[in-house]
Parts: structure tokens; C-alpha cells; sequence
């Protein structure tokens, strides 16, 4: 991974929302998105890129407030946000709060808590290859999501997962694991070949082709050379906020020599490239991994799906 000290911060950037005690603040349902702590927010994305917020493919569609009478179900689990890179957090909170109001009505979602230990703290270890130390240090945001009264948690960073999968204490809270979302939507689409975008250590990593496979899906990954390119757009320019039409155009040329290889769909498993690649930039279906856990979410907190009971580690998970 790049050094974090080159990356490009915005000068009035929040690395950490929580309060000065070490506990995380809840953010009420009136908070407006242009509240959210420690985010270059979505909402600034230049017009050609408003098309990030619509519904991809296996995500559920708008559902209008006057289209139907919302019964709100009599109790809704707390969710904790378990962040590990800024942007894919931003979605993942805008995108789980817009479910609500899909689904609920108006200004309406699920109580929602967010935690974030800086990524920077954790560079050290990914470079290094210590899984155990990252999976300790996000550990420590998830008890302190327990501690704020969440139920159960969700981590929008798909490289986390590796981490997370490594043994250890059992989290403090119950888990929605992203790639297991992500390979349910490709399985109900009848995928049978997922190219798989993300950072070099998700493509190269076990988790998608173990979640895949588990549902007999190949997981296809780019050649050497174009995953250093979907790579350096990553962590040069994604989780920093930069979004470009030269690197989009890089991207959809990736998709489409995966395309040639046989692949059906691609899964964008870096949270922030589906800000980058929306459906009708891309030549292969999409699996947004930030907007279907949020989904997931969504119906787990109302009761739409059985409660998660992953605490980390491989127990519980598809093999």
C-alpha cells in the first residue's frame, strides 16, 4: 500500500469522528450527509458523476414515499459502521440511510453509529503483511460500536476482510461480511464467472474466490500490469476524493478485457470505485459492493434477513 504521508489530504479533512472520550457519536436521522465527520463527500462529485448514486445491478430500486403505505417494523437494530477508508464509510453511511428512506419514508432509517480509527495507523501493518495486527486495530472500533449501543456492525472496505477473517477473540459484535453479500447477489443473478476490482491486496487476496467459489462462481482478476493500474487509481485518487475521466476510461478498458476472458458480471470490491464506475459506464454488469451491504444492512436492522452471527474469523463463512 502507498505511504500515507504522500497521500493528498483535504486541509480541513476529520480523520476520526470520535468524541474526545474514545466513544463514537451517533448520528441522528436529522443529520444531513453534508454533516458526516472525516468525508470528502460524495455530494461534490462533479455532475457526470451523479449517476454513482443510482441503484446497480442486485441493489433494490427507489421506492418513492407516496407509492406506498410504510408500515415501520416495531423494532429496528442499531447498526454500527465499522470505517476503514473515508469515502467507501461516506457511501456506505448515505447509502444505508437512503434505504430507509426507500423503504420507510422521508428522513427515516434505522439508528446508525459510526466508528474510525484512522487508515493511516493501519498502513504500517497492511504493508508489512500483518493481518493480525489490522484485524486488532479494527477490533477496538468494533467494541466501541458495542459500546455505543450498536447491535451488529458492516465494514464498507472489502481489504479489511482479510484482516477480519484472521482468528482471534470473537468481535464484540455480530458481522454482515461483504464478500458473502456480494457472492449471494452474483449467485441470485446466476453469475458464473465475477471479474473482481478492488486494491491489489483484494484481487490477489482469498477472500472473493473463496465466497465465490463457495457458490461455484470464478472469481477472475485483471493481468498483472492492469491491477497495479486499478490499484495506484485507488489509493492515489479514489479514497482521496479524485474522480477522473482518465481513469474511468482505464477502468471500463479493464472491464472489458474481462469481458473478453468470459467474465459475466465484475464486482467493484473496492467501496469507492463504484463512485468511479457507475452501470452504464461499464461493458459487464455490476456487483456494488458499498450499496448491496448497505442493502444487506438495511434488512438485517428491520428484520428482512436472518441477524448476522459472524464475529470474525472463518467460522460461519462459505467454503
Amino acid at each position: 500500500m502507498r505511504d500515507p504521508e504522500r497521500q493528498a489530504r483535504p486541509p480541513d479533512a476529520s480523520d476520526h469522528d470520535t468524541s474526545e472520550h474514545g466513544r463514537p457519536a451517533t448520528l441522528p436521522a436529522h443529520d444531513q450527509p453534508a454533516a458526516l465527520p472525516a468525508s470528502d463527500q460524495p455530494a461534490a462529485l462533479p455532475t457526470h458523476d451523479q449517476s454513482a448514486a443510482r441503484p446497480t445491478h442486485g441493489q433494490s430500486a427507489a421506492l418513492p414515499t407516496h407509492a406506498r403505505a410504510v408500515t415501520r417494523p416495531a423494532h429496528m437494530h442499531h447498526l454500527g459502521i465499522l470505517a476503514h477508508s473515508t469515502e467507501g464509510a461516506a457511501l456506505s453511511f448515505l447509502s444505508f440511510c437512503q434505504e430507509g428512506f426507500r423503504r420507510l419514508g422521508k428522513h427515516d432509517h434505522p439508528d446508525v453509529t459510526l466508528d474510525y480509527i484512522p487508515f493511516g495507523r493501519s498502513m504500517a501493518a497492511w504493508d508489512a503483511g500483518d493481518h493480525d495486527t489490522v484485524r486488532k486495530t479494527l477490533a477496538v472500533s468494533v467494541d466501541r460500536l458495542s459500546r455505543a449501543g450498536a447491535e451488529f456492525f458492516i465494514c464498507p472496505d472489502n481489504t479489511a476482510h482479510l484482516a477480519l477473517e484472521r482468528p482471534g477473540p470473537a468481535l464484540a459484535l455480530p458481522g454482515l461480511h461483504i464478500a458473502e453479500v456480494v457472492a449471494e447477489q452474483a449467485a441470485r443473478d446466476g453469475r458464473t464467472r465475477v471479474g473482481v476490482l478492488g486494491t491489489s491486496y483484494t484481487m490477489e487476496g482469498p477472500v472473493y474466490p473463496r465466497a465465490l467459489g463457495a457458490r461455484g462462481i470464478a472469481a477472475e482478476i485483471p493481468d498483472p500490469g492492469e491491477r497495479e493500474v486499478v490499484n495506484r487509481i485507488i489509493f492515489d485518487e479514489l479514497v482521496n476524493g479524485v474522480f477522473t475521466e482518465d481513469s474511468r476510461a482505464a477502468y471500463v478498458k479493464i472491464i472489458e478485457r474481462l469481458a473478453a476472458r468470459g467474465c459475466d458480471a465484475v464486482a467493484l470490491v473496492c467501496t469507492e470505485i463504484s463512485l468511479l464506475i457507475a452501470p452504464e459506464h461499464s461493458p459487464l454488469p455490476t456487483l456494488d459492493s458499498t450499496r448491496l451491504l448497505s442493502a444487506a444492512a438495511y434488512e438485517a436492522a428491520a428484520g428482512l434477513r436472518p441477524f448476522p452471527s459472524w464475529r470474525g474469523g472463518a467460522e460461519g463463512l462459505a467454503s
